[in-house]
């Protein structure tokens, strides 16, 4: 299976064509993904497409959230819950890099019957396997990791992956994600992984603006977005007897 990675209606629309079977519905991918807009959501649900809807209320690799933030991210899946959402993406950290149970207990409970992936905050967990017993044990039934690397191409990323998918994959579903091409998403389908995460995305350069003018964004020059070609090529190479 694939999980593509969007953040706007164009990049949805072209991963629904290009064959994906779930999309993580986001803003801001080159910030790793933020809390989308209620419009999105509701637009992409309209397509009866699988909507899985990220829960991150701020950027930062910490995942350490106030009492305020928390109550914002909750309120933010009682909203997307009454849209129709059909899983939640959501982590949350101790400042000692271990997984935060109680706030993670929140959000499950606040989701109810809609299952929670929890997201890339494993990679930055002091101790993966522990983590991850502590993830499953909460009610997570889904775990997207790069295995504790920049791309979980790499050789280390991809023996953490199999360890975690061999030690247990039979109680949470592991899925790579980070750096996952149509190039190696193979090897992750050979190591035992259901599915992988990807944002099979190319460049789209935007219409000339006035130069010199900062609108606050690190480029205004060009957007990222899901290919329907890439998308499809992705699905070819990971769906095979």
């Amino acid at each position: 299976m694939l999980e593509v990675c969007i953040d706007s209606l164009e990049s949805a629309i072209n991963a629904i064509h290009g064959g994906a079977d779930e999309l993580e519905v986001c803003s801001s991918l080159t910030e790793g993904g933020l809390t989308p807009s209620p419009g999105l959501v509701k637009e992409i649900v309209k397509m009866r497409a699988k909507v899985n809807v990220m829960i991150r209320c701020r950027t930062g690799s910490d995942f350490c959230y106030s009492e305020q933030e928390m109550d914002t991210m909750l309120s933010d899946v009682e909203v997307f819950k009454a849209y129709g959402a059909d899983r939640f993406v959501f982590g949350a950290l101790t400042d000692s890099q271990d997984v935060d149970e109680k706030n993670c207990e929140r959000i499950i409970n606040q989701a109810g019957t809609v299952p929670v992936t929890f997201h890339r905050a494993f990679d930055v967990c002091a101790d993966p396997l522990s983590a991850v017993n502590k993830i499953s044990t909460l009610g997570f039934n889904r775990l997207l990791t790069s295995g504790q690397k920049s791309t979980a191409n790499d050789i280390e990323a991809i023996q953490l992956i199999k360890a975690l998918n061999n030690t247990v994959g039979d109680k949470i579903e592991i899925m790579p994600g980070a750096g996952v091409t149509v190039e190696n998403a193979k090897n992750f389908i050979d190591i035992g992984c259901k599915i992988v995460h990807s944002s099979c995305k190319r460049i789209r350069y935007l219409p000339q603006i006035k130069k010199g003018l900062s609108m606050g964004t690190s480029d205004s020059e060009h957007v990222f977005v899901s290919d329907e070609n890439i998308v499809r090529k992705m699905k070819e190479v990971i769906t095979y007897d």
